[in-house]
């Protein structure tokens, strides 16, 4: 046990729909702030000087169910280093399975702040990107390999040509981080709770 690290308190919460703000480890810090008066420590974010010009023009064609949508286009990915050991324990013991470093980074983040986030491989992308409700008979290849018919009040994340995921639910396939990535395009917006259910 003490070999795998595995002697570590495990907390079980049941969260009624309306406490997504307890999702993450900030939010329940936040809460349990609240509750006794401690003070909430927040993780330290320095940011990080923009050395890439390259940019992707973002359209929001559903604003109502998706009014704020960022991203950012970082080159010079090394899609084939290992995850951290001590990364991916603590994405397995929050119940997600470690992919590989790039996703597993983007999963990390969602668990401690509560913003999900999602990497497209930019090379695979055309155009600009648009968050749209789904087109008539619309399909898309899921990353769990399954392909899915989407109804027309589904919210889209889509290029110019073709549709990359079901927002705020599931990317797609054909636009997924593989190991041969060296470019991605990195989401972060946000998507109304009523979009998503």
């Amino acid at each position: 046990r003490r070999y795998l690290d595995l002697d570590d308190r495990l907390l079980t919460l049941k969260l009624t729909p309306n406490r997504a703000d307890c999702l993450s480890l900030t939010g329940i810090a936040r809460e349990v702030a609240a509750l006794t008066g401690a003070p909430v420590v927040y993780p330290e974010v320095k940011p990080v000087a923009v050395s890439n010009t390259a940019r992707r023009e973002i359209r929001l064609d559903a604003p109502d169910a998706c009014p704020i949508y960022c991203g950012r286009v970082i080159s010079k990915v090394n899609a084939k280093a290992p995850t951290p050991e001590w990364m991916k324990r603590r994405i397995e013991r929050s119940g997600l399975r470690s992919i590989s470093a790039l996703v597993d980074i983007t999963n990390y983040v969602m668990l401690e702040l509560g913003q999900p986030l999602h990497a497209f491989d930019n090379a695979k992308l055309s155009g600009a990107i648009h968050a749209r409700m789904a087109k008539p008979g619309e399909q898309l290849l899921l990353l769990n390999e399954q392909t899915i018919p989407v109804d027309a009040d589904v919210l889209m994340i889509a290029d110019d040509q073709k549709p990359l995921a079901m927002a705020g639910i599931m990317g797609g396939e054909e636009s997924g981080i593989t190991l041969e990535t060296t470019e991605l395009f990195l989401e972060s917006a946000y998507f109304a709770p009523t979009a998503i259910a």
